[in-house]
């Protein structure tokens, strides 16, 4: 599910996806609740904060815990579930700012408006610690005119944020798939209308949703 929240203005929003197993459980710009949140206040604009408007947005259960260990303000709070999804020991909810792994908890992760946050369900690698790979996806052009063709690539990211061709991908246009080349892309011939654009391939967490136009 996508949604875009045309009320915040862009110069405060922070782009946030929240990817659960099996959808996308938000896609959008959000102000990050900044205030007191079970009796802790923050006055800093947070990958947490940002989290907790876009679970109120949707709307999605959002499950935190504290501890006193991780420190003040919002610093202590970790996420225990989203969704109603709370993950075995062998699985946890991630945090991605710009494609690379956060160094430090949702809370202690400051935000601002030219920050892409990725919230993601991952199994990780038991002796490495490293999630599953991330999927960006881009395309040559957002709007074109009936009948031309858009290219779009896709390029897999580890938690350092290197990125490398995703030569296995899937780019699905409106629902149709096709695969991409060796060097990770795929031209589409596009009729008339707006393109819904994403990509998958086994193994790594999907990508954001592009919209494209023709006409």
């Amino acid at each position: 599910m996508l949604l875009a929240l045309s009320s915040v203005s862009p110069a405060l929003a922070t782009g946030v996806r929240v990817e659960a197993p099996r959808k996308t459980l938000f896609q959008g710009r959000v102000k990050p609740f900044v205030g007191t949140l079970r009796g802790h206040t923050t006055t800093k604009s947070t990958a947490l904060g940002a989290l907790v408007t876009a679970a109120r947005a949707t709307p999605f259960s959002l499950g935190l815990g504290w501890s006193d260990s991780f420190g003040g303000a919002w610093n202590g709070f970790y996420v225990t579930s989203i969704a109603g999804i709370t993950p075995p020991p062998t699985a946890f909810w991630a945090l991605k700012v710009g494609q690379t792994l956060a160094s430090v908890g949702f809370g202690a992760t400051q935000v601002t408006s030219s920050s892409h946050v990725l919230v993601y369900y991952t199994t990780f690698d038991p002796d490495t610690f490293a999630t599953e790979p991330t999927l960006g996806l881009t395309a040559s052009s957002g709007r074109v005119a009936p009948g031309s063709s858009v290219t779009f690539t896709v390029r897999s990211f580890d938690d350092a944020g290197t990125p490398s061709v995703a030569a296995g991908a899937w780019v699905w246009v409106n629902g149709v798939a096709s695969h991409v080349d060796i060097a990770g892309h795929v031209t589409v011939r596009l009729s008339t209308g707006t393109y819904r654009v994403r990509a998958t391939m086994p193994g790594t967490i999907r990508s954001r949703t592009l919209r494209v136009r023709a006409g």
